[in-house]
């Protein structure tokens, strides 16, 4: 299996810790249902912000785009189907 180097910034894996009590090593560790899993939360999260931001008429916040950030690592990840701690 080709390894693949994970690196998640502090401010992507506070998000993680905070929002859903996840450690990179847990994050790392899951099997690809729990990876979409993660996935579908954390774009619940980028639209529930982009939701607010447009009703108030401001930028997303710094949690809506953590959340995209997210989405689209954990969705490179998946198309490969090799997620492993690097």
């Amino acid at each position: 299996m080709r390894r693949v180097k994970v690196i998640l910034s502090n401010s992507q894996q506070d998000f993680l810790k905070y929002e859903f009590g996840l450690s990179f090593d847990a994050v790392v560790s899951m099997d690809m249902d729990n990876l979409r899993h993660l996935r579908e939360k954390c774009f619940d999260i980028e639209v529930e912000e982009a939701v607010k931001a447009d009703n108030n008429g401001s930028d997303v916040a710094k949690r809506g785009e953590i959340a995209t950030e997210l989405v689209d690592l954990i969705l490179s990840h998946l198309k490969t189907k090799k997620l492993v701690p690097a």
